[in-house]
């Protein structure tokens, strides 16, 4: 009788073992930074110094994003968007933002509101400052041009249409 138990108690201790294996995973810090080539990098050590922007995430929080197509994600992880915008951008920014969400497109929307908004805008795109504008990985496309911003994310592998 005794003898029945053992596997079974074996199975439960390779079980407690093999769950302890993904448990120091969790609550771990992430780091995202983009670096000087455009390359967004991820790694659970602090960027370099010289890193203007990062975002901290803490692993274990939230589930991950499966929601999106393996073809979005992939194309946002190698080739992120950013929109930039401005307090007076009006109808040309509402068509830009139709454009990308039409798509099905995950972007940052970054609203040139502040000096240093501008000068970061300004680093990446020179003067002058003319919105709305898309960078798509390190491509970049001052002021709103259909045809132009298609072609950007089609080259980057974005998806024509969200996935149903």
């Amino acid at each position: 009788m005794s003898g029945a138990g053992v596997p079974w108690r074996m199975a439960v201790g390779a079980a407690v073992v093999l769950g302890s294996l993904g448990a120091p995973a969790w609550g771990a810090e992430t780091y995202r930074w983009v670096d000087e080539s455009g390359r967004v990098n991820y790694s659970d050590r602090p960027p370099p110094q010289n890193v203007r922007k990062v975002i901290e995430k803490q692993l274990g929080d939230a589930p991950a994003d499966t929601a999106l197509p393996y073809t979005t994600r992939k194309a946002a992880t190698d080739f992120p968007v950013t929109f930039y915008t401005s307090d007076n951008c009006g109808g040309l920014c509402d068509e830009a933002r139709n454009l990308l969400t039409r798509r099905g497109v995950p972007f940052a929307e970054q609203k040139l509101a502040t000096e240093a908004d501008i000068a970061a805008y300004r680093e990446r795109f020179g003067t002058p400052e003319e919105v709305p504008a898309i960078s798509v990985g390190n491509q970049v496309q001052k002021g709103y041009e259909a045809v132009r911003w298609t072609r950007m994310l089609d080259d980057a592998g974005y998806p024509k249409a969200p996935s149903k």
